[in-house]
């Protein structure tokens, strides 16, 4: 059986150091909980959050939709996380987000990048990176169209094979790394937005910094992202029979 190597689940953690670190700045700013803003970077952890923890019992070699849990909140996640960098560059972009929940008109400056009756999660990725020229890979647009058959039940949707292990790895590293993206890119902007990009200090039990005033938590921001990506990299998979080949450790 193959499971999602439990070196993910160490004390010491992204998403425990992002947890940690908004509540620290949360303590200094609580206004910081009713805006838009954190509510978009909420929904990011929370889906984060979600396909974390769904992953810990997964046994991978029964996996037959190419996860399907992961799948559905990664496209929320992806969306959620163009939202927050669009709105994060204009207020106005509340209008766009207004207008697709039914309750007003979008800015005319938007005009050209709807196609259709929504903003879709292309028209959003467009806005992002032509309106407000910021850098972001279109493997998000690629994994969100990949993962929009999964948010509605559709039995259409191809199946994997128990020993389809190739695919699986794929599709296990992909979401992962996007999720990684999301979490961490919307963590940064938070801190961009509300924090003048200045990063909170701590106070970690297990810090390795012991003088307080050379602290650096960013390294350690930096530190578990580095981490978390080598895992999905080089260390994915926990195998519980020693005999099974080691081939995608």
């Amino acid at each position: 059986m193959q499971f999602l190597n439990r070196d993910f689940y160490n004390n010491n953690n992204i998403l425990g150091y992002i947890n940690s670190s908004m509540q620290a700045l949360i303590n200094i700013n609580t206004t910081i909980l009713g805006t838009k803003e954190y509510m978009l970077f909420f929904y990011i952890k929370e889906d984060f959050t979600a396909n974390y923890f769904s992953l810990y019992t997964a046994d991978i070699d029964l996996d037959c939709m190419g996860f399907s849990v992961l799948q559905r909140n990664t496209r929320h996640s992806i969306e959620a996380f163009l939202d927050l960098v669009n709105l994060s560059n204009d207020q106005d972009y509340l209008s766009v987000m207004e207008f697709n929940s039914k309750k007003g008109r979008y800015n005319p400056k938007y005009r050209p990048y709807i196609n259709g009756k929504l903003f879709t999660i292309n028209e959003k990725y467009k806005i992002a990176t032509q309106m407000y020229n910021e850098d972001i890979p279109r493997e998000l647009l690629t994994i969100s169209s990949k993962t929009n058959s999964y948010t509605h039940p559709n039995v259409f949707v191809d199946i994997l094979n128990y020993n389809d292990y190739d695919k699986k790895i794929e599709i296990l590293k992909n979401l992962l790394n996007v999720n990684l993206y999301t979490l961490a890119g919307a963590y940064r902007l938070i801190l961009k937005i509300f924090n003048n990009d200045i990063t909170p200090i701590q106070n970690c039990p297990n810090c390795s910094f012991f003088n307080p005033y050379l602290k650096n938590c960013k390294q350690c921001f930096l530190n578990e992202e580095a981490r978390f990506k080598n895992l999905i990299k080089n260390a994915l998979i926990t195998y519980t029979n020693p005999f099974q080949n080691p081939y995608y450790q």
